[in-house]
Order: structure tokens, then sequence, then C-alpha cells
């Protein structure tokens, strides 16, 4: 840029020393004094110089007169671009400096800036950088940013403005971590001697490492969340230290206190009666409970359910855990329930959680017929049974889930007609059972093949043609295009064909042999649908090598030229030949072809290499030039 206004400085100068120059020319030149004589004794004099004459010139002189390269650089629209290297493996913490290479294309102005902004998920940027003239820049990300997100940064420029393109980076995020018993209470109960145990949830970037207040320390775990088993012999609270991971020092919460108590209380009490809300007969499911205090020897714990007439039967095999995974009886019929967690030594019975027992899936797609139109859009309906939400993969490969509602219309676009069946489905119980089909045509335009212009209506046996066509409509999964010719009893057979988007290239084997030109029939066709181009005519010839047969004598003097002559036989034009002394002409149908020779002493022309449409020829004859010194 800074070069452009330089040429429109020198323009600009030009014009005006024109505009004086022409006022010069119509002021009177004044007389010229005679040089008076110069004593001998005086120091050689020095001469007085000769006065310019102001040259006139154009301004259009002027820019021809400009430097090529100048004058090329003032005339071209640059392509400015600023492209960043990828650092998309880069996962860093915030208030990390990073390193961002990049290149450039363009003459970027000699006061121009380069600088990183960093754009957020809302789109919002924000200058991350000190200005700079070259790469890499160094970059801070903002320690305030929040970790876990994908952000995006780009190079901007001054002179003139330009953006890269962007790119992302992930941010790591700051650890957390907070403690609690492992049932999810911040208080357990446990005679002397007993272990609690304890769990630690971490939030961030793995891995972590953290330390308790007991000053036990866990060094870069990978467990989230992480359980701990702790024996203290009276009451203690356990609490989170510190924590800590890749990007630092992060935050702590929570405080677990275990109680030890020589007799405590027996209590039994249901926990995170959220999670088994719906449950599936036949599928195994954990009922979460806590046993606190002091149990007898040999207490057992047994889970209970009952029906709407309030009789609890037990549902579990008696265990002394106190993690019991049951299932639901098959003769239990989809429902309202009640369970209940019950204790022998001392004999306890929890509060009473509410449940609902649901049964497989069933999907029964409808039985329907759709006429649909070509890139028309239609609808199947699926009916369900069972605990939902469900889904539904049909044989086509569409998709749904998380439907919530019976029946549900599933929307299909299909290219061909196409019977249709369920592949799979299930819901809340896993994989169900599923049945039902359905019948869709799509109404298509008719298939035709249409073979364009042959680029030449005549081919040697066993060469390879090129034969453009055009296709309407839409042709089945598998098909295939085939080219056919003739063969000497009239029927058509297959070429070896190879297919492109545009032309098929053919292969001209196992064709008739003859001596003669034989007008053969060739078309196009296809497998699904059967359908045939229109039928066109190509004259096939025998692959005889070509011969060409050079002839001619005569004689010039040195730096004079002459012609000799070259005559072909056989093949099929083009002809392309070389000769002795290294001249050659590619693809002439002139025949005999007549060449200017210009050669310095005398010499004998041969033909060194011949093609023609049919391959490879050979040469005979020669041409004696005699030059005369």
């Amino acid at each position: 840029m800074l070069k452009s206004r330089l040429v429109v400085f020198v323009l600009f100068m030009l014009t005006v020393q024109i505009s004086f120059a022409q006022r010069a020319r119509v002021v009177p030149k004044a007389k010229k004094e005679a040089p008076k004589p110069v004593p001998k004794a005086d120091p050689p004099k020095t001469e007085t110089p000769k006065p310019v004459e102001t040259e006139i010139v154009t301004e259009q002189q002027a820019e021809d007169r400009l430097p090529k390269e100048e004058k090329i650089k003032a005339d071209t629209m640059h392509a400015f671009r600023i492209i960043g290297e990828d650092i998309s493996y880069l996962s860093v913490c915030p208030g990390t400096v990073i390193s961002i290479p990049f290149t450039t294309v363009g003459p970027f102005d000699e006061d121009n800036n380069f600088s990183a902004q960093l754009i957020d998920a809302s789109g919002r940027a924000i200058s991350i950088s000190q200005p700079t003239k070259k790469s890499p820049i160094k970059a801070v990300i903002p320690s305030y940013k929040i970790g876990g997100e994908v952000y995006r940064i780009q190079i901007v420029s001054t002179v003139p403005i330009i953006k890269s393109q962007e790119l992302p980076i992930r941010l790591l995020q700051a650890p957390t971590a907070s403690i609690e018993v492992i049932d999810g209470t911040h208080t357990v109960r446990i005679m002397p001697g007993q272990e609690a145990q304890l769990r630690v949830s971490l939030g961030g970037a793995a891995p972590w490492s953290f330390r308790l207040s007991d000053s036990t320390v866990v060094q870069q775990t990978l467990s989230n969340p992480h359980y701990l088993t702790v024996k203290p012999a009276h009451v203690k609270a356990y609490r989170i230290q510190g924590v800590s991971n890749a990007c630092g020092s992060g935050t702590v919460a929570g405080e677990a206190i275990v109680n030890v108590d020589d007799n405590p209380e027996p209590k039994l009490e249901l926990k995170d009666t959220e999670k088994i809300v719906k449950v599936c007969s036949g599928i195994p499911f954990q009922v979460p409970f806590s046993a606190t205090g002091k149990f007898k020897e040999g207490n057992r714990f047994t889970v209970q359910i009952a029906d709407r007439t309030g009789a609890f039967k037990a549902i579990s095999v008696p265990d002394s855990s106190g993690y019991i995974t049951t299932q639901i009886p098959d003769t239990y019929k989809p429902g309202e329930y009640r369970i209940r967690v019950i204790a022998s030594a001392p004999y306890l019975v929890s509060k009473t959680a509410n449940i609902s027992i649901v049964a497989p899936t069933v999907a029964t797609l409808l039985k329907d017929s759709l006429h649909l139109d070509e890139n028309q859009t239609g609808e199947l309906t699926v009916k369900f049974d069972g605990g939902g939400p469900w889904f539904v993969l049909l044989s086509d490969g569409t998709y749904e889930n998380n439907i919530m509602e019976s029946p549900y219309k599933v929307k299909i676009k299909p290219l061909y007609n196409t019977d249709y069946s369920i592949s799979s489905a299930g819901g809340l119980c896993g994989v169900g059972k599923f049945s039902g089909k359905a019948k869709v045509s799509v109404k298509s335009p008719p298939v035709t093949i249409t073979m364009d212009r042959l680029p030449q209506n005549m081919a040697c046996t066993g060469s390879t043609i090129e034969i453009p066509y055009k296709t309407s409509g839409r042709f089945n999964a598998g098909n295939k295009f085939v080219v056919q010719i003739t063969d000497k009893t009239g029927r058509f057979v297959d070429l070896p064909t190879t297919v492109t988007p545009t032309n098929l290239q053919v292969t001209l084997t196992g064709v008739a042999q003859s001596d003669t030109i034989k007008t053969q029939r060739i078309r196009i066709i296809s497998s699904s649908p059967a359908v045939s181009s229109a039928v066109e005519d190509i004259d096939i010839i025998a692959p005889d090598k070509a011969i060409g047969e050079v002839s001619g004598k005569g004689v010039i003097t040195a730096g004079r030229s002459t012609r000799i002559q070259l005559k072909f036989k056989n093949g099929m034009p083009p002809w392309s030949f070389t000769l002795s002394d290294g001249s050659s002409i590619s693809g002439t149908f002139l025949n005999p072809y007549l060449i200017s020779v210009s050669p310095t002493e005398t010499t004998e022309f041969k033909i060194t290499s011949l093609k023609s449409g049919c391959g490879t020829g050979t040469g005979k004859g020669s041409a004696i030039i005699t030059v005369e010194k």
C-alpha cells in the first residue's frame, strides 16, 4: 500500500514538472556572453555545466517509464491473508501464556501490527496480546475465563484490517473437591475399631491431588469420585484442606463427621429413593439404604415390597453386607407399589418409598401404504407400550429417541420404493419387542440414458475411447452402466467399461477385425432399472501398424531450407512422428505431409518414431539433402 502511494506521488510531481516545462518554452532565452580570456597563471578552470533541457512527457509516458515491477504492483489488487497454524492440540489453563504461530500472504504495510483475540461461545471477542510485527504472537488467556469450555482464537492486522480463520482451543477447568459419607450424608456412626467409608467428589481437569485435614495426601488420582476408608478412635471431622490439578489450586467444600460410639443406637433408612422411582420386572437393581449403629450378631437385611393391599413380601435374600441387589419377580404386574428394608436383629423397619413397576417396551409399526412424490417427506406411525421414554430404529436407518408419546409419528424421506420395518426399539427397560411393516412408494421421473455426440466416429480395434453420456431420473442402488457393441452376428456384447460421472471409458476388445473399415453399432445400458440409450454407429478399423515413408532429394546452400515428403499408410490418423534430426510433428491429418528442413551439412533424413490412432508404427525410406559450402 505504501509503494502504491509512492507511485501516485511520483506521477503528481512529474505532472507539476510538465506544467513548469510548458511555461518555460514561451520565455525567450537570454543571450550568452562571450567568455573572457583566462590568464595562463590562473588555475585550471572548472567546466561550466551545460543547462539541462527539460523533457516534456505526458502522464501516460511517465507511468510507462516506471520500473516494470513497480508498475505491476501499482496496478495489482493484492489478496491479503493471515493463516493461523493449528493449535487444537493445546489444552491450557486460564491465565496461561501461549504462543500462536501464523503465516501471511500479501505485502502488509510497514505500520501494520498483528494481535490475537479470544472469542467466547457468544461471539464476543477480546484482545489477549500486545501488538507485534511478526509470528509468533505471545498471548495470555484471561484468568477469569471459565475452564471446560471451547473458545476460538483469531489473529487480526491493522493495515490493512484482516482477520485469520478461527482456531479452536480448549481451556482446562480449575479443580474442585467436596467430601461426604459414602451414603451421601455428612455424619456416620461406627463402633470402636470399625471403618467408615468417605467419598470425595472431584471437578475440573484430571488428574487431581488433594490433602485431608488428618494429613492424608492423595497424589495424581484419576478416580472420580475417590473413595477413602477411615478408622478413627474417637469422633472426628474430615475436611479437604486443598485440591490441585494442572491449573493450580481450586476450591473445596463439605465435611464428613465420623462418630465413634461404644453402643450407638441402630438406625435403618432408605437413601436416594429417587433413583428407584421406576423399576423393571426381571431386571436387577440396587436398593440404596444406610444401617448405622450397633446391630446384633447374626443380623440380616431384607428388601420387601407391598401392593395396594398393604401386605409386604420379601423380594431379596437376607444379606448382612448392607448392599442389596434384587429384582422384581415376573408375577408382579406393572403398577404402583411400596418398598422398604427390614433388619432382623434388632428388628427394625425403614420408612417406605413409592415405586412404579413398568413393563418392557413393545413397539409396533402400524401397517400403512404411503405414496410420495420425489423428495417428499412422509410419516409412519409407531405405537409403544411399556415404560418410556422410548427409542426406535427403522430398517432404513431412521432413528428417533426420547419419545414421550404413543402413538408417535416418525418422519421419513425415502429415495426409492421402500418396505419399512423396525430394526430395534426399547425404553426404560432396555431393548424390547418390536414388529410391524409398512410400504412406501416413491414416484420418480422416467429413467433415461443419453449418449452424447461421440468425440470420434472412427476407432481402432483394441484402443480405448471415451463416450460422454447423461442420465435423468433415479437409478437404484447397485446399478451399473455398461457399453455394448454388436459382434459379427449383429448381437450386442459387453465391452470393458470404466464409469465416471461424465463419461464412460471403453476398451474395444473382442471386436471382430477386418481388413477394411467396418461400421459397428454401439449403445449404453443400465442394470437397475434396465434402460438402454439410443444406438449410434462407429467405424472400427483393424489395428494395422502405420507405415511412414520419407522421400526427397535436393541440393541447397548453407543457411537455406528445402522440403521433404512423408507419406503414411495404414493406421488411423492423426499421425505423429519424429525425424532423425530431432524435429517432430504431433497429430497431423495431412497425407502426404511436407516438412521444411534446414541442415547445415549434408544430411540423410529418416523417421525414428511413428504413432497413429492404432498405436506405434514404423518408418522406411529416406531423404538426402546435400549442402554446398
